[in-house]
């Protein structure tokens, strides 16, 4: 399911400042909840960099329920109040392979696969003003055939400055630098426009704003200037943990650090093949209260087991049918052209699927969503476009 807009993942993190300131056999099947791997449950605090703007200059995440029109930015920047715009554009990109500075190979995914990274694409004229004095130099001067990767991103690449990256089968780039997660809004590959348009990175995915007046007043003149039913999702300074599109779930780069990371293989529409390694070694079958048997990743299924025990307890198991539970382990798409949906990972589950379809209203009762939430679940239903079936695991339940 999608990644979008909700407050529950702020907790995970200090406030931002400034915009950075951002199948191999049969599964093992048992009755006990398997233990989480070490480390899997503890939550990964991004960094953040310092204010990069004037004090009478403010900054905004701006970004949209479907794709941003073409021509947004230069419109934008002829509001009064408004200083700069700058575009960011993301997509999904092919690691087909990888080597070390001294060309020892590093990824070597099996044949057909390649591990899905997700990937931003900057204005190396515009985007640099958006972040601190210190750090511009690496994006203005960042050539087309470089990448910058995210802190998390290098380690799970195990690669610094030298690296290289095969994308698409083609097309090798340069790690020309390490920067915070921040600095990409939480990215795992930085490129510039041109060098992302060659790699295939062509979607609008945000904007960001910097603005000297109300917000109120720039907030209502961007409304104005988009095609009619357009729902938007705007964020300051303090107000996300990353300045990226989909903030309310946890960046790509840090569910792999959390969920370990898989190749794949592209299928026709949403479907795709996973590789059976990571998926024997991390994707379990065991028996929940209310739900029977489920197919989710091993980390989660004590927060799970211990939702649904409580609710049960609680003499609340009403609140959940059965029948209209969604699973959990898919490997899937979120859309076609989308990122990849969190089912991949069997990190979220789908609960009353009947009477909570994507896009409308919740039916969910409250008690259900708190329960969850305390048990380490963010939900859908206050996602731009709701998904109200949707709890996607975050964090290990406190206490």
């Amino acid at each position: 399911m999608n990644r979008r807009a909700s407050t529950t993942w702020l907790s995970l993190a200090v406030a931002a400042l400034l915009g950075l300131t951002i199948g191999a056999g049969a599964m093992l099947e048992t009755q006990r909840v398997p233990v989480p791997p070490a480390g899997v449950n503890e939550p990964t605090t991004p960094r953040l960099a310092e204010a990069a703007s004037a004090p009478s200059e403010r900054v905004l995440l701006v970004w949209a329920s479907r794709r941003l029109q073409a021509g947004l930015a230069a419109r934008l920047r002829s509001v009064p109040g408004i200083s700069s715009v700058t575009t960011i554009q993301g997509d999904l990109v092919g690691l087909a392979k990888s080597t070390t500075a001294e060309r020892r190979p590093v990824d070597n995914p099996r044949k057909g696969m390649v591990i899905p990274l997700d990937a931003i694409a900057f204005d190396p004229a515009t985007y640099p003003g958006f972040l601190p004095v210190s750090t511009r130099a690496a994006f203005r001067h960042l050539g087309p055939r470089e990448a910058l990767l995210g802190a998390t991103s290098a380690r799970l690449r195990r690669l610094g400055p030298g690296g290289r990256l095969l994308i698409g089968g083609s097309r090798w780039l340069t790690v020309a630098g390490v920067v915070e997660d921040s600095l990409v809004g939480g990215a795992e590959l930085a490129l510039t426009s041109s060098g992302g348009s060659a790699a295939g990175i062509r979607t609008d995915r945000y904007l960001l704003v910097t603005y000297r007046t109300e917000r109120a007043k720039i907030e209502t003149a961007i409304r104005a200037r988009l095609r009619a039913g357009l729902g938007l999702r705007f964020r300051g300074s303090g107000e996300t943990p990353f300045f990226r599109n989909g903030d309310a779930v946890l960046p790509q780069a840090l569910v792999k650090e959390r969920f370990g990371e898989f190749a794949y293989r592209p299928g026709p529409g949403r479907a795709f093949t996973e590789d059976a390694v990571w998926e024997a070694a991390n994707i379990f079958t065991a028996r929940m209260p209310i739900l029977g048997r489920v197919r989710c990743h091993r980390a989660l299924m004590r927060a799970l087991h211990g939702a649904l025990n409580e609710l049960q307890q609680r003499n609340l198991g009403g609140l959940v049918d059965p029948s209209g539970f969604g699973g959990c382990w898919n490997p899937r798409l979120i859309r076609v052209g989308a990122g990849i949906s969190r089912h991949a990972w069997g990190a979220a589950v789908d609960l009353n699927t009947r009477g909570n379809p994507t896009g409308l209203k919740s039916a969910q009762d409250p008690r259900l969503v708190e329960i969850m939430r305390r048990w380490g679940f963010t939900w859908g239903g206050n996602w731009l476009i709701p998904d109200p079936s949707h709890f996607e695991y975050l964090q290990a339940p406190a206490g």
